[in-house]
């Protein structure tokens, strides 16, 4: 029979090791179900996850001292479209207060703001309301330092609107949507970050020309 203290003790180690995982994270992901949904089909294996249905800027702000405790390299973030019934300046207050408390608490992380990606045949969400506010992400990253942007929306539109092959729902993205975001992000997740911050790298963050990409 196994003793009690044992078990104790053999349950103490599996969650130090597990919390010591996190606690040498380099690179964390936050957002809603469009970022959960990589733990589904593969990519990104050493990134921590943080993605949550249903999430919000508001509920990333509850939820934020543990990640910024962790103190990684880079944090990924791509939030807004589970919020975007609400005035994009209310976004954008909550985006800075999200970019300052990462600042202050591990001021040499780089957050890497991920534009907000387009909808198709959703009438209940808007195309135009989404790059308004990419715009406002786009000019917030550029007050805060170690904040980068990151266009990912035009390389997801065909016709003004999301590529409809990417998608299951107007919304959420099919395995070759993910492809295409892995290809547009991948290199900044593995680059160190001196690299990343060289001026002709972050003109190719914010523009840079979309890989081919098929879709089926």
């Amino acid at each position: 029979m196994v003793s009690g203290w044992f078990r104790v003790g053999v349950v103490s180690a599996a969650l130090l090791f597990l919390g010591a995982s996190e606690a040498l994270a380099k690179t964390v992901f936050l957002g809603g179900s469009q970022t959960a949904g990589w733990k589904y089909v593969g990519g990104f294996p050493d990134v921590v996850n943080k993605g949550a249905v249903s999430n919000t800027t508001a509920k990333i702000l509850k939820t934020l001292s543990p990640v910024v405790g962790m103190k990684p390299e880079k944090i990924f973030i791509l939030e807004g479209i589970n919020e975007i019934w609400s005035p994009n300046a209310s976004i954008l207050s909550r985006y800075r207060e999200i970019l300052r408390r990462i600042h202050q608490g591990s001021p040499k992380t780089v957050v890497f703001v991920q534009s907000v990606l387009p909808v198709v045949n959703r009438p209940d969400l808007s195309n135009d309301k989404i790059r308004d506010l990419n715009a406002g992400l786009q000019a917030l990253c550029a007050e805060i330092p170690g904040c980068v942007y990151v266009d990912l929306y035009s390389h997801f539109t065909v016709d003004g609107a999301l590529n409809a092959a990417l998608t299951t729902d107007g919304v959420h993205l099919r395995p070759d949507g993910y492809k295409l975001w892995q290809a547009l992000i991948e290199k900044y997740v593995s680059m160190p970050n001196e690299e990343i911050l060289r001026p002709e790298i972050l003109a190719g963050l914010a523009g840079q020309s979309a890989p081919s990409q098929t879709a089926n």
